[in-house]
């Protein structure tokens, strides 16, 4: 239908609501190169940065725009800050180069896209990357998993008042629970940096219970003392991604509200869901055992019975300080399932002769 005086902004928008009408609510809609709000309320997921590539530059240049804009993720749609990549590629020549790709350099794509918040991509050729096992370990690493997982941006510290040295906002720091942290710190120069940071600037009680870890590699020292935690001579083109844990805290389950119904009928869905507390302890997974050899895993399943009784369905959530929250529900089945004795009720197309 024509419209006449239909600005360009109008026109994506009423673009973006043909398709979603059209693939309905199921599907994720991810805004790719286009204005960050017109299409808000119509997608799932928005990209909040320029493309990343298979290089330290790349990287460095989807930073600021990352940074920048960690205040919509989960406010306008779920961050998406472009693929990360931990092996080089080189697409023009068709040839691919996968020695020549640091691990310095992949571990700063990594930690780019996990202090977004959102999406978790990976943009390598899968067969490359999987027959470095330095890689690989880099992708399996169960801190930054577990950053994904939270789902939450970690706040850019210096978003405004970076200094001139470091060129670019550089520094991200996670609240996980009030028991873990992770501090995030780029060098984006071609020069070694140094930081120095109290904890009380970065909302923790100062003291000595603190254990702070190297997350790509534990048994790197981390200069922490008091009050303060220094990194120094950190290398050029390098990132440090720090795990702050507070032992004066005890390590807790999330709290979750979860909704399963206590019966059901033979053959029939039934939803069950599950929701950890958002100011408590962070839930990374759910999972379902329904006690019938069946399982799922998320926070919103459903479930069908074949045959009646009473049975327990097994809920657990592990939480971010590495406690999980199990529960058992019983659920009570009855009912006749119903049975399709003339096999042409099972088709999916039927001749209209046949009728």
């Amino acid at each position: 239908m024509y419209r006449p005086h239909t600005t360009a902004l109008e026109a994506l928008r009423i673009g973006l609501q043909v398709i979603r009408d059209a693939v309905g609510e199921d599907v994720i809609l991810d805004k790719d190169g286009s204005p960050m709000l017109t299409p808000v309320g119509l997608v799932d997921t928005g990209r909040i940065s320029a493309d990343t590539a298979h290089s330290f530059e790349g990287t460095r240049t989807a930073a600021p725009g990352i940074a920048a804009r960690f205040y919509m993720h989960r406010n306008y749609f779920i961050d998406d800050p472009d693929a990360f990549n931990t092996v080089a590629e080189t697409f023009a020549d068709r040839t691919r180069a996968s020695g020549e790709y640091p691990l310095n350099l992949a571990q700063a794509s990594v930690a780019l896209s996990a202090v977004s918040g959102g999406m978790y991509e990976i943009g390598d050729d899968m067969v490359v990357m999987g027959a470095q096992k330095d890689r690989l370990a880099l992708i399996e690493n169960e801190d930054l998993l577990n950053i994904a997982k939270v789902g939450r941006a970690s706040t850019p510290v210096d978003l405004l008042t970076y200094e001139p040295e470091d060129e670019l906002p550089s520094i991200f720091f996670l609240r996980e629970s009030a028991r873990q942290s992770i501090l995030t710190v780029f060098n984006w120069t071609k020069a070694p940096r140094s930081h120095t940071f109290k904890l009380a600037d970065l909302g923790l009680v100062a003291g000595d219970s603190f254990t702070v870890t190297d997350v790509f590699d534990p048994s790197v020292k981390v200069s922490y003392a008091g009050s303060t935690l220094h990194i120094e001579n950190q290398p050029a083109e390098s990132v440090r991604v720090l795990k702050i844990i507070d032992e004066q805290v005890t390590a807790a389950a999330p709290k979750v509200t979860a909704r399963v119904p206590a019966e059901a009928k033979t053959g029939a869905k039934f939803d069950l869901s599950a929701e950890a507390d958002a100011d408590g302890v962070p839930a990374l997974s759910y999972s379902w055992d329904f006690s019938d050899g069946i399982t799922r895993t998320g926070r919103k399943v459903t479930h069908t019975y074949t045959v009646p009784g009473t049975y327990e369905v097994h809920l657990t959530a592990p939480g971010i300080d590495g406690v999980a929250y199990t529960k058992t529900f019983a659920v009570k089945v009855d009912g006749t399932l119903h049975g399709y004795p003339n096999l042409l009720d099972n088709r999916r197309f039927r001749d209209p002769a046949d009728h």
